[in-house]
Parts: structure tokens; sequence; C-alpha cells
């Protein structure tokens, strides 16, 4: 990539891959996980290693979208990040959010996909405030009453969430629930164990991604929640019986 300038923020998160971003200033090597920001007017440019190319996901902010939030995009750490798990798993989420609202093209995403934006930059303006900070779990507002009522309210939840969910312990403590007890509730609501259900549900959404666009197996595995392409085809193989691939030249050939 020849160096550029841009007349907008640039966040970059990389998804996989090595190589480093380069600056006049400085030359910053680059991993899976990381978050690259790039100020606004900064000469620099992207490089692979040999070998082993990058996947990125860039999120661009212009500065009339960062002013009109009061965002002084000035204060924004530049260069590559080092996040703690907790607010690196909060970055993945909200651009795994942002391709979701993309994928649904309804006429509120465009205002969701920048509010998730603008909240991504104010993370990342208090990572220095982070630093002791723990972190808090998930209970939706309207179950806090009784066990089940919790349970019910977060598998509703999921629906829309499924591809942010961490794992069995987390969702269970983010409920005040001990794991036996989340997993008995959760089976006797949907019938199903809570990575068999979770699976289902982003197993469904890449299906639909993979017959409705035309974004890589790769893309749509981050999109829906994998962490990996080998755990994508395994849990895609055992629900549908084949691989995505073979999937989508299937959906294809019967259009």
């Amino acid at each position: 990539m020849e160096p550029t300038r841009h007349d907008f923020l640039k966040l970059v998160l990389v998804h996989q891959g090595h190589g480093a971003l380069l600056t006049d200033a400085e030359e910053r090597a680059c991993s899976p996980g990381d978050i690259l920001v790039v100020p606004i007017g900064q000469r620099h440019h992207l490089e692979d290693r040999n070998g082993d190319p990058m996947s990125l996901y860039i999120v661009s902010l212009q500065r009339r979208v960062l002013d009109v939030a009061a965002l002084d995009p000035g204060r924004v750490p530049a260069g590559r990040l080092e996040l703690d798990p907790a607010l690196a798993g909060k970055v993945e989420g909200a651009v795994r959010r942002m391709l979701f609202e993309q994928t649904l093209d309804q006429p509120q995403s465009g205002a969701v996909v920048v509010s998730l934006a603008l909240r991504m930059v104010a993370e990342l303006m208090r990572i220095d405030e982070r630093a002791d900070a723990k972190v808090q779990g998930y209970v939706p507002a309207e179950g806090r009453g009784d066990s089940a009522a919790r349970v019910r309210c977060y598998i509703e939840d999921l629906e829309d969430h499924f591809f942010e969910a961490s794992n069995l312990d987390a969702a269970a403590a983010g409920l005040g629930l001990s794991r036996r007890r989340f997993t008995q509730l959760f089976r006797e609501v949907t019938g199903a164990s809570w990575l068999t259900y979770l699976r289902r549900l982003r197993v469904g959404h890449a299906r639909r991604l993979l017959d409705q666009t035309s974004r890589t197996v790769l893309s749509i595995a981050f999109e829906c929640g994998f962490e990996d392409l080998s755990t994508f085809y395994r849990a895609f193989k055992r629900e549908v019986g084949v691989s995505p691939n073979q999937w989508r030249t299937r959906q294809r050939n019967a259009n």
C-alpha cells in the first residue's frame, strides 16, 4: 500500500495476519487483535509480512461526526494500541455489531453503526482510566427479577447479540447464577444446551450471509462470532452437513 493521508479518523482492527503500520515518525508491528489508530491527516501506510497478509476491518469517522459528538480526535491515542482483554472484546464486538447492522439494512441501521463507532472512539480515549477497572457482567434491566425471567430475557437478547457471547461461565455469572443453575434453566427454555443454541444462531446467520452477500468465508466467520476458521468450518458442517463453500455453491446453483 502506498503512503496516504485521510481527512477522517481511521481505526483499524487487525483480524488475522502480521505486518506493520508505518508513519513518518515510526514503524509499529501489527498482530491479530491489535487496534491501529491513524489520526486525521497523518501520512501512513500498512505493510504485510511476506506470506502472512493481514485481514483488516476499518472504521472511518469524518471530523464533522466527531464534532457533533463533542469528541476531540486529538485526544484519541494514536498508533498501535495494546488493549486489555475486556476492551479488546468490546471493540471486536462493536465491529461485529456494525457488520450485523449493515446486513440488516434497516432504516435505523446507519444511526446504530455511527453510534457504535463513536462509542468505540470514546472507549479508546479512556484507556488510561481503565487500568484498574473491573469487567461488569451484563444483566438485562427488564430481567432483574427471578432467575427464570433473567434467563428468558438473556435468550431474547441473544438473538441480536449471538456474535458477542463469550463463554458459558461468563453468561451465567453475568446473570448472577451458578453454571449448573443457568444450564438447567437455559435448557428448559430452549430445549438445547447453551453451546448448541449459540452455534445454531451463528451458523444460521452465516447461511444468510453466504447466500445473500459476496463476503469471504473468513469475513463471515468473524462477523458471526467465530474466532478462527477451523472452528467455524466444524460448527457449520455439524449444523448443515457440508462446508460453507459447498453450501454457498449449492445455493447459487439452485438459484
